[in-house]
């Protein structure tokens, strides 16, 4: 049976000294701490008290039971393996009802999008390679136009997610890239034609 939301989030801290607020007190905005004395900005949240309840095996005739919890009436069965499963087993995900074990299986695999948690940063990685390539002249032919690669990619990462944050260095490290691989092809050139 689940707790009261209060009861739940009981261990609210000051942020400031780290003692224990009641949760009850406290309300959407500026706060201060009666332990301390510190001001601090709050912002007031219950959660809602949801209590996943299943239905009782009833003793009815042709009545199947969840595979993990036998005192419980199946609701479903899983879409992938076909197992049956009462309502506190049952996981939708991206059009799919899944067992837990599926759950686990499909999410470890990756072929669950929304179960996925790495993200890669482009950004990040476009700016090592243009920094790379400063630092490490002569493997600038490499890294200008990887710098260039990731430079795309992290633009593209930041318009569908729509964010505002990273344009500016993804842009930086597309113009270094780009400065980068044109320095190192003329100098490669000079060094070819014996003008250097």
């Amino acid at each position: 049976m689940a707790r009261p939301a209060a009861a739940r989030y009981w261990a609210v801290t000051c942020p400031r000294c780290g003692q224990p607020l009641d949760h009850a007190s406290i309300g959407s905005g500026r706060e201060v701490c009666r332990h301390c004395g510190g001001a601090f900005q709050a912002a007031r949240f219950d959660p809602p008290v949801v209590a996943p309840r299943a239905a009782p095996l009833s003793v009815a005739t042709g009545a199947t039971t969840c595979a993990n919890h036998p005192a419980n009436l199946a609701e479903t069965g899983c879409e992938r393996c076909g197992v049956f499963m009462c309502s506190l087993c049952r996981i939708d995900i991206d059009g799919l009802v899944l067992c837990p074990s599926c759950f686990d299986r499909l999410s470890a695999e990756g072929a669950l999008p929304s179960a996925q948690t790495k993200l890669r940063d482009y950004g990040r990685q476009a700016s090592v390679y243009a920094l790379g390539g400063i630092l490490l002249w002569f493997f600038a032919v490499v890294f200008g136009p990887l710098a260039v690669y990731f430079g795309a990619r992290s633009l593209g990462q930041i318009r569908a997610q729509n964010e505002s944050e990273g344009r500016l260095r993804a842009w930086l490290s597309i113009v270094v890239g780009v400065l980068e691989t044109g320095g190192s092809l003329w100098l490669l050139s000079a060094l070819l034609r014996g003008t250097i």
